[in-house]
Formats: C-alpha cells, structure tokens, sequence
C-alpha cells in the first residue's frame, strides 16, 4: 500500500449519541459524515506537486481485506501521509488514536469537531476546525473547508504535533546546549506560560528568545500579539512592522500591523491623525497575500468604516461573511452597520439562521473551561441575544465579557459599537442599560 497517497480518517463508527455543551444528546450517523462529507472533502486534495495525483481516504472498518484491524490502524497512524481526526464526542478511541499519530508523525494531522463540540483542555492549544453534516448547504461549504485545510497543510507541511515539538525542544537543549537551544527553551517557558494563563511571563520569555534569534519573524508575531493583548500596542507595532521586513509576503503580519495602526490612529487626537499610517494599506496588503483571511476583510471593513467609507466598508464585512462561512465578527458588524445606514434594524430568515449557528459556536467557546476568545466571544453572543430580545441574557453575557477582557481598551471597543446602534435610532430592550454598563466597567480598568 502507497501510504503516502493516504488520508487516514479517525473518527468514531456508526451511530452515537452526541451530547453540545447545553447538555443536549443527539444521535448522530457517523458513517454518513465519512461517506458525505469526509471522502469527497479528503478525494479532492491534490498532492503537491511535483507529485501527482489526490489523497485517498480511508478508515479501518471500511477497508474489506482480512487482517487484524488493530495491527492495519496502528500502520496507517504510523505512516499515512495525512490524518484527519474527528473529535466529535469526546470519544476515547479517537482520542487514543490521535495520541499514537502524535508521537508518530511531526506534521499530517488535523483535527475537525461539529461547531458545538467542546474542546478539551489537553489540546485547546492546537486548532480545530469547525465542520457541520447538516443541512446540505452547510456540508457542501464544509466539504470546501476540510479540503481547502488538508491541501494548504501539505504544501506546508508544518509542525503542528505537540507531543513532537516538545520532544524537539527537550533534544535540542539536551544535545545542542547553544543559543539555538537557548531560543527553544524560550520559546516552550512562553508556551507554558500561556497554557497557565500568566501572559507577562510568556512576554518575558518571548524577549529573551529574540536576544538569541532577533531576525525570526514568527517570535515578533508572537509577541506582538501578546503586547496588544495587554493593550500595548505600540510595542506591538513594533514587533509586528519588524516581522514584515523580515518577511515582506507574510500575510499574518501585514494584517496584525494594520489593526496596530489603524488603533493608534483612532486614539490620537485628530490634529495628530496627519501623515500617521491608518492600517488601511498594511490590511489590504494582508489581504494581497491571503484573499482567504476572513480577519484582515474584517478588520479592514473596521478601519474603512472609520474613515468614513461605509460602502466599502460594508463591502469588507460581507466579504469577510462569506470567507468565514458566518464567523460572527464579521456577520454582526454589516448588521450594525445596515441599522446605522437604515436607521433600524432588518433581520431577515438567512441572517437569522446565521446567527443562530454563531450562536451555537459561541455558546461552545464561552462555556469551554477556559473560555475560548474571549472577551470577544462573549461579547458577540451577548449581541445576539440582544437582537434575539433576550434583554436579561444579553446584560449578563456582556458584563461576563468584561471580567474576561485583557484591557480597557476591549470593553471601549464594545461599547462604542453598541452606541452607534443607539446613535444611529435602533432601541433594542437592554441596549441602553448594556451601554450604561460597559461605560461603568471602563472605570474598573482604571484603578
């Protein structure tokens, strides 16, 4: 067998029940998700070149020739070119399975679940894709989706084995005890960090990393995220300006320096704003460089709709939309700023289907321990249940958002974008006691 042509796909058999973060159990048909959805997805990823041909999915029961199935599964772990892994469920075999393709493999693996599937704790740092079976215009944009991850991942062909980067670090600064180990033990104390919640400390770590390496491009990106987490974003700038000289076509970095920019635009006062960089070109460079980075259409929708292009802008949040398949970031900013052009809300059927998906997503993140994305998380689902006219969940979501939020610069953000629904005529119940609420927890910040 040519496992190098392989897709091995781990998932759970046949029918099981499911139960989402609220408690809700559902059957759902496992073997239909491969046949539906995973085998076409996985059947249209080209190899890249200068080989040929696509990938070739395959799961244990569905293969037909005799053998012990567990000796067949380990092999395919062990050497299949790549490993989709569904953790839908939670289910321990799946989870056992990725463990083994973790120790096996450096690179290959990705891990999909249903939106509102929790992430556990062990791999909440490892990104997992969301995918829906259901209705069929969903499993069509998710069939895209896996497809389009699968193929970008083996034209990369990057690291993404936790249990194989930790193993790394440990060799290199057993074997190699210089400044390249040096950089990696840096670099693992700030992943730690992180993995504890102690940011100043990965900051800390991350420093020391670039005395030994200053020219690597991804340790700035990473620091500068963490400094506009806490809310300095002309540190941030720094760091994320360096990593684009350091790698002009970096499309993570020009878009990173854009909202740097356009946030150190928007607080100087306007007699300053003159000659000052907006973040409007680095974000459309972003967008040169990766057209399907739903963040930088958003964040450029932002610093467009800030300058006052409303048209444009509304253009970029759509666009955005249709990138993230319905992210709520995006999905939430062209419905406030349809209101503030109309001067009233209009939420027709597929907007409110929308939002009822982003809901389930977000429900899953805020309920995850810890939260995923927040403050942003709750703040997006606090918006829906306000246009939902749920006034109490809307009021409470918010004000949790808040205690989750790095700076006052986050809960400013949120606030401002509620008062220009206010502004522009919209009175949701609620809405005003939200405003009220955000400017009162601005003060905390403060202190």
């Amino acid at each position: 067998m040519d496992y190098t042509r392989i897709c091995f796909v781990i998932m759970p058999f046949g029918e099981k029940d499911v139960t989402d973060d609220k408690g809700n159990t559902q059957k759902v048909n496992f073997d239909k998700i491969y046949d539906n959805v995973f085998v076409p997805a996985v059947s249209q990823v080209k190899l890249p070149p200068p080989e040929t041909g696509n990938l070739e999915p395959r799961r244990t029961d569905k293969d037909f020739f005799t053998g012990d199935i567990s000796q067949e599964m380990f092999e395919y772990l062990e050497y299949s070119r790549f490993a989709l892994t569904d953790i839908t469920g939670l289910n321990a075999n799946v989870f056992y399975e990725l463990g083994v393709r973790h120790r096996a493999r450096q690179a290959g693996t990705a891990i999909f679940r249903q939106v509102a599937a929790k992430l556990p704790f062990d791999i909440a740092s490892i990104k997992a894709f969301f995918y829906e079976y259901q209705p069929d215009p969903q499993a069509a944009e998710s069939r895209k989706t896996i497809t389009q991850v699968l193929t970008e991942s083996l034209q990369q062909n990057r690291i993404d084995s936790p249990v194989q980067r930790a193993l790394i670090v440990q060799r290199a600064i057993a074997e190699q005890p210089g400044p390249r180990a040096m950089v990696e033990a840096d670099i693992l104390a700030a992943e730690n960090a992180i993995r504890a919640g102690n940011k100043p400390a990965a900051i800390t770590a991350y420093r020391q990393a670039l005395v030994s390496d200053p020219k690597n491009n991804l340790l700035h990106l990473r620091l500068g995220l963490l400094l506009k987490d806490q809310g300095d974003f002309e540190d941030a700038l720094q760091h994320f300006t360096k990593a684009v000289e350091l790698a002009p076509e970096y499309s993570d970095a020009h878009r990173e320096k854009g909202i740097a920019e356009n946030k150190l635009w928007r607080s100087a006062k306007p007699e300053e704003r003159a000659g000052e960089p907006d973040g409007i070109e680095s974000l459309r460079a972003a967008i040169q460089y990766n057209p399907q980075d739903y963040d930088a259409h958003a964040s450029l929708g932002g610093a467009l709709k800030r300058s006052g292009k409303t048209q444009e802008a509304l253009a970029e949040y759509e666009r955005a939309v249709e990138v993230s398949q319905g992210h709520s970031y995006p999905l939430l900013n062209a419905l406030k700023l349809k209101a503030q052009l109309k001067g009233k809300l209009e939420i027709d059927s597929k907007l409110r289907f929308q939002m009822k998906r982003a809901e389930r997503s977000l429900q899953a993140q805020v309920s995850a321990d810890p939260p995923l994305d927040p403050p942003w998380s709750f703040f997006d689902l606090a918006e829906i249940r306000l246009y939902n006219g749920d006034s109490a969940g809307f009021l409470a979501t918010a004000e949790r958002g808040t205690e989750f939020a790095a700076n006052k610069s986050e809960v400013v953000t949120f606030r401002e974008a509620l008062e220009a629904l206010s502004n522009a005529g919209v009175d949701q119940p609620g809405l005003k006691e939200g405003i009220a609420m955000l400017r009162e927890r601005e003060g905390f910040f403060d202190s």
